[in-house]
């Protein structure tokens, strides 16, 4: 069918030309060959090429640099005598269209001289819009952007896919070719015997030697040189242009156009070799007119696609056919080059749905896009079509995304950045503009889309269906929603003939519809997630309901029956026509709690079931039949769990204009602690709840948990916590006593104490470490220290988390009867967390410490003192359905470590043996504690936790070369604690009686390792840095430390 162009016959003037009678093929492809005739070299013998032509079965050849309409005309009969078939030809200037296909054949004059043609090939592929143009041969671009401007605005006001081909003069990576060293050296002496001024711009941005250039020039200005002459060391190849060499031109050409060609023909960033795939010009044949100043073997021939169809269209090129692709060395049978560019011929294929043209509301064309038998890649075993804007192009790397004027735009991009693709998926955020200048497309053209044949239209977005007044037709067709960031609809739904289907595939996937569904087929929803209907809908059809979730919160009280299907859901606050709940399905009024009216009957298939939301002010989800209720046998209701429902509360969860018939068979419910029972009306069916004998701390899986639960339960109803956990389930309501118990106030005593040894070791280490002086006079030091680690508590208790920082300093002294006296004073930080727990500890500490030891020959005795005060603060969540509370404390705490030390050393060389045993006490002691931030706040009693242990093992201390400044200490011992119970706290809810918890204490058995090194800096002075770790089967312990000594 012959179209008319929006922008008018006087516009595009028409010639008239009579119509080709054919069409694309079969698979919905089109053949096109393009070739720069070079000044019609064989206008009067065009046989010679003619065979070519035969060959490749073209069904549009495109030629550049005619001088006449002698080619085509004489190309005409020729192929016509072949029998390849009726070919008409138009020719504007020194361009022309030979073609087969039906359609219209014209001239444009804006911007440049375009013959084009209005291809009409039918078979699901879409009337396309074919230009043939020839840019401006000057080296620089600014002619060739004029051109493209003035065709790409004629080309814009055609209302079909547009397709321009031919020499453009201009290159993909560059706009002149990336030239070679060699033929750089053509500008320099074009130069100097012309003095051009654009020649001496580039010769600037080319010379890797400026100074030798420069003073050549001045030498030889005025001269006819021989490339000979000219020193080769001025220049290096061109592998990233230059910025005169910049490719405006397509840059320019790339913001509503996409490129299309093969990888193979792809440019690289580098000069072109001779026959490498991706030159069009010079061909190979002829290679040696390859001598114009400033250019070098490019690729000038393209074919350039509008957006946003150019996604739609697909080189199909049989690789094994010779007459497809970049043909750069084509030549007459007595060897003469066809012309010097190559041709470039290809197979395209629309991949698109079909697009079909009518008049809209205002008497304007608009554009239909169709997804059914009639396009190309439709079949029953691809009934699916992804719908998209955003074009996944891979034309554009990142050093030519430009302005309009083809001048890059973005800063700060390395080299190799500059040559990589646009990736139209990227989450880079320097790019994301990019992406939505060149990736997204703008599909505002779609007048509406329509569905049919069993086909599918996948999107992920609503605006790839058009803008909001682009109706969507169904017609045994369907829209899928796959993602979750498509949360809207906004567009007129008709249903036509048998309907149609919406399907949201994600799970979490939920879609509003915001405008009205009309027309006389049925609706069915499929997929897991949601779909809402929130308009005043007018369908008349049925509504199924196969999976997911059909909510209606407006109206389609004007359908047939809606049927809800095995594993589907019917819910909303809005009005349905009569409903039927099949085995399986589930009925649930309400987005929460709310009524939903049924304008017609309600029937409950045996299996189905009825939901029920209620909250505590007697207010229930409900059905408002108009009709009868029809409750077949083996159908259920369930009760949400979650529902603030009051106990001893009757709620009317059905209600009927008619009457109520047949009776639920059970009512199933999470509940643990309430048993519900039904009473049947006349006309409704009402709930009550009440408290069952299950008492809370049978459902808890702890001792803790047992302990907040029996505490909880003696509160009583009226509590907010009783309340919240009365409505739960077992194994949520488990949960929630275990977050309640408060359990990590209890733990913290344990990582204190565990801290409290961490400290008492660094000082140790560092005390010890002062020996590496000498042993009279005074020394201090200064370490810092951190610390990781895990506490298994191992029974029902959770695990605990410890993390501290902190900074000691100290000082040792020898006395003159042999005594060691040591001080020490620090601060520090940590962090207390258990295992699947929200919430933590924080403690700020001050630590002081005191140490005494006595040498008896090789024996040492040490004992000592050390003590921390920690402030604490607190912050933890309790959440559990419908409620929660973020909740924080302060509190302070004292730890008192005593400890004692036997070694003995043995030396041998450099070497210092010291087996060693050691004994320790800890205290930790806290004050009360008081939670606030919600009824789950628990109040606590000052405690205390103490442990004893002691620990066995030896030291290696060994001087490491000769200059006696380095030195290498370890340690490997075992810890064993004498008490292995765990820490205790009494907590109590406001109002509410005391119980007991416990935490993680000190871990019971663990072997100990650790490594330092020491080196002398100076005669007082040495720097250490050591690693300790503690690992058993009740946890891992990892710390570093690093410091200095000195002496006076």
């Amino acid at each position: 069918m012959r179209q008319t162009l929006l922008c008018g016959v006087a516009a595009l003037a028409l010639l008239g030309s009579p119509a080709v009678a054919a069409s694309a093929s079969d698979s919905g492809t089109l053949r096109i060959a393009s070739l720069n005739v070079w000044v019609e070299k064989f206008r009067d013998q065009p046989e010679k090429i003619a065979e070519q032509f035969l060959k490749g079965n073209y069904d549009t050849i495109v030629f550049q640099e005619l001088v006449s309409e002698q080619t085509l005309s004489k190309l005409q009969s020729l192929l016509a005598e072949a029998g390849a078939g009726d070919y008409r030809y138009i020719r504007q200037l020194d361009n022309g269209v030979l073609s087969r296909i039906d359609g219209t054949l014209g001239q444009s004059t804006q911007g440049d001289s375009v013959a084009w043609q209005l291809m009409e090939p039918g078979k699901g592929v879409p009337d396309t819009l074919l230009g043939v143009v020839h840019l401006d041969y000057h080296d620089p671009a600014d002619l060739r952007l004029q051109e493209v401007d003035g065709i790409t605005d004629w080309a814009a006001g055609v209302n079909r896919p547009t397709i321009l081909v031919g020499d453009w003069n201009a290159g993909d990576v560059s706009e002149r070719g990336l030239n070679r060293a060699s033929q750089q050296k053509l500008i320099l002496q074009d130069y100097l015997r012309s003095g051009n001024s654009y020649y001496r711009q580039l010769l600037t941005e080319y010379t890797v030697d400026a100074e030798a250039m420069e003073a050549f020039i001045a030498d030889h200005t005025g001269e006819s040189l021989s490339l000979d002459q000219i020193p080769d060391t001025f220049f290096a190849d061109e592998t990233y242009p230059i910025e005169s060499n910049t490719p405006y031109t397509m840059n320019r050409m790339k913001r509503d156009y996409m490129l299309l060609q093969l990888d193979g023909e792809r440019e690289g960033f580098a000069p072109h070799e001779l026959a490498d795939g991706s030159t069009t010009w010079p061909s190979v044949g002829e290679d040696a007119t390859n001598v114009w100043a400033s250019w070098d073997r490019t690729r000038i021939d393209h074919y350039l696609a509008s957006r946003p169809f150019g996604k739609w269209w697909q080189i199909v090129d049989d690789p094994t056919d010779p007459n497809l692709g970049t043909l750069d060395d084509l030549r007459t049978e007595d060897g003469v080059p066809y012309a010097d560019h190559a041709a470039v011929a290809h197979e395209f294929r629309w991949i698109g749905p079909k697009l079909e043209y009518y008049t809209g509301a205002e008497a304007t064309e608009e554009t239909r896009l169709v997804w059914g038998e009639g396009a190309t890649t439709f079949s029953e075993e691809n009934p699916e079509f992804f719908l998209t804007r955003n074009n996944m192009r891979s034309d554009v790397y990142l050093g030519q995304i430009a302005d309009e004027n083809g001048v890059p735009i973005l800063t700060g991009l390395t080299l190799d950045e500059k040559k990589t693709l646009l990736d139209c998926t990227t989450d880079d955020p320097r790019l994301q503009q990019a992406v939505q200048d060149y990736c997204i497309d703008d599909h505002s053209f779609i007048g509406e889309t329509l569905v049919a044949d069993g086909g599918t239209v996948v999107v992920a977005e609503d605006a790839a269906l058009g803008e909001a007044d682009a109706r969507l037709r169904l017609s045994n067709g369907g829209l899928a929603v796959i993602g979750t960031e498509m949360t809207t609809l906004d567009r007129e739904i008709s249903l036509e003939d048998e309907g149609g289907w919406l399907d949201v595939r994600s799970a979490g996937g939920a879609v509003e519809v915001a405008q009205a569904v009309s027309g006389s087929g049925d609706l069915i929803k499929r997929g897991v997630g949601s779909l809402t209907l929130a308009a005043e809908n007018s369908y008349t059809g049925a509504t199924r309901i196969e999976a997911g979730a059909l909510i209606v919160n407006g109206s389609i009280a004007t359908a047939g029956l809606t049927t809800v299907g095995d594993g589907a859901r019917l819910g909303g606050t809005g009005t349905t026509g009569s409903v039927r709940v099949a085995e399986g399905g589930t009925l649930g009024a309400g987005n929460s709690i709310g009524t939903l009216n049924v304008a017609g009957d309600l029937s409950f298939a045996s299996g189905s079931i009825l939901e029920i939301e209620a909250n505590a002010d007697g207010e229930a989800d409900k059905v408002a039949v108009s009709g009868d209720i029809a409750i077949e046998g083996g159908s259920a209701i369930a009760l949400a769990e979650g529902g603030d429902y009051r106990p001893q509360t009757s709620y009317e969860v059905l209600s009927a204009g008619g009457t109520v018939s047949g009776r639920f068979d059970s009512i199933t419910s999470s509940l643990a602690f309430l048993d519900a029972e039904l009473s049947y009306g006349a006309s409704s069916v009402d709930l009550t709840l009440d408290r069952n004998d299950t008492s809370f701390d049978t459902v808890a899986v702890s001792g803790n948990a047992r302990a907040a639960a029996t505490a909880i339960e003696a509160l009583g109803m009226g509590n907010e916590v009783y309340d919240a956990v009365v409505l739960l389930g077992a194994d949520t309501a488990s949960d929630a006593f275990s977050q309640m118990s408060g359990e990590i106030h209890a733990a913290t005593m344990g990582a204190l104490a565990n801290q409290s040894a961490r400290v008492a070791n660094v000082w140790g280490e560092k005390s010890r470490g002062a020996s590496r002086m000498e042993r009279e006079g005074l020394s201090f030091w200064a370490s810092g220290y951190g610390e990781n680690g895990t506490t298994k508590a191992g029974g029902d208790l959770s695990d605990v988390r410890n993390k501290t920082v902190g900074t000691l300093f100290g000082a040792d002294a020898l006395t003159e009867n042999g005594l060691e006296i040591g001080v020490m004073t620090g601060f520090g930080q940590g962090e207390v967390s258990l295992s699947g727990r929200s919430g933590t500890v924080d403690t700020d500490d001050l630590h002081l410490g005191l140490s005494i030891g006595k040498q008896f020959g090789a024996t040492i005795l040490r004992g000592g003192l050390a003590y921390t005060h920690s402030t604490l603060s607190g912050s933890r969540d309790v959440s559990t359905t419908g409620f929660a509370n973020t909740l924080s404390s302060g509190g302070h705490a004292n730890t008192t470590h005593v400890f004692a030390e036997l070694a003995h050393q043995m030396k041998t060389g450099n070497t210092l043996l010291e087996p060693f045993g050691s004994l320790s006490h800890i205290r930790v002691k806290t004050d009360g504690v008081s939670e606030t931030g919600g009824s789950a706040a628990l109040r606590k009693v000052g405690g205390s936790y103490d442990v004893t242990f002691a620990e066995v093992g030896l030291r290696l201390n060994t001087g490491i070369g000769a200059s006696d400044k380095a030195n290498l200490r370890s340690q490997i011992g075992w810890r064993h604690a004498f008490s292995g119970d765990p820490a205790n706290a009494s907590m109590a809810f406001a109002g509410g009686d005391a119980f007991g918890v416990s935490g993680a204490g000190l871990a019971q058995d663990r072997l100990s390792v650790g490594i330092a090194f020491d080196y002398a800096i100076s005669e007082s002075g040495v720097f250490s840095i050591g690693y300790n770790g503690a690992f058993g089967d009740d946890g891992d312990v990892s710390a570093f430390s690093a410091g200095f000594g000195f002496r006076f």
